[in-house]
């Protein structure tokens, strides 16, 4: 079985990603973080079994994504999570909703309800699951971005010069774990202005994600002050 995750935070993918491991035995977990990418694997991707979708990640009304997800995969198993705890289920269709804020356990027995599977006994089989480990989770990421650095990307070749210096304000605000939304409220700025300077970010360091973006930022041993302030020998070049 395949399982699919949309999300546009990564830290909230990786959360879910040791979540559906242990609900049931997924053979393969993709992840998704924008539209693009959803379409992309998708298409890519004709077997899924699940798909985890947090509608306020795409632009478009929840209720359209709904829709095609179940053009596409008459019949699969969908649970949308939603920001508003409020938000009843009939929204999105009939398809399991959970908060955003669900705890492991309720997420869990969401997704194997979802999967028609057998949840009497998920309480307590599961009640000592603990949080995802993100550290670790990261760790292991960090590990398998290491050996596919090419031996040329050194310190010394990470340019970080080459970013403006709002972009080094948001790959440093980034690198403290704030999300998109909460890095447009500290500078001011539209969310998806946060989005175009982190792709345009991506491209200069030669990264494809965010979490390869904060491993450059880190590896360029030129960390900024708090809340994305350069540090003062930093401000120069970054005019």
């Amino acid at each position: 079985m395949k399982a699919l995750i949309v999300d546009s935070e990564e830290i909230f993918r990786l959360s879910l990603r040791e979540v559906v491991a242990v609900s049931a035995s997924f053979t393969d977990i993709i992840e998704a973080g924008s539209e693009h990418e959803f379409l992309a694997k998708t298409a890519a991707h004709t077997d899924l079994s699940l798909i985890i979708l947090h509608p306020d990640s795409l632009s478009k009304q929840g209720e359209d994504w709904v829709k095609l997800i179940r053009r596409l995969y008459p019949g699969i198993a969908i649970v949308t999570v939603a920001n508003d705890t409020h938000v009843p289920e009939s929204r999105w269709m009939g398809t399991l909703t959970v908060p955003r804020t669900a705890s492991v356990n309720t997420m869990i027995t969401t997704v194997r309800r979802a999967m028609r599977l057998p949840t009497d006994n998920t309480a307590g089989h599961y009640g000592k699951v603990k949080a995802p480990d993100l550290h670790a989770t990261s760790s292991n990421d960090f590990s398998r971005f290491q050996e596919n650095i090419p031996a040329t990307t050194t310190n010394e070749g990470v340019d970080l010069n080459r970013l403006s210096y709002r972009q080094k304000q948001i790959l440093a605000m980034a690198a403290d774990g704030l999300p998109n939304k909460e890095i447009a409220a500290r500078l001011n700025i539209a969310e998806g202005t946060v989005k175009a300077h982190m792709h345009s970010i991506f491209k200069v360091l030669g990264v494809s994600n965010r979490t390869q973006a904060v491993i450059r930022y880190g590896a360029s041993g030129k960390p900024m002050g708090p809340n994305g302030t350069p540090s003062p020998e930093y401000r120069a070049s970054a005019i």
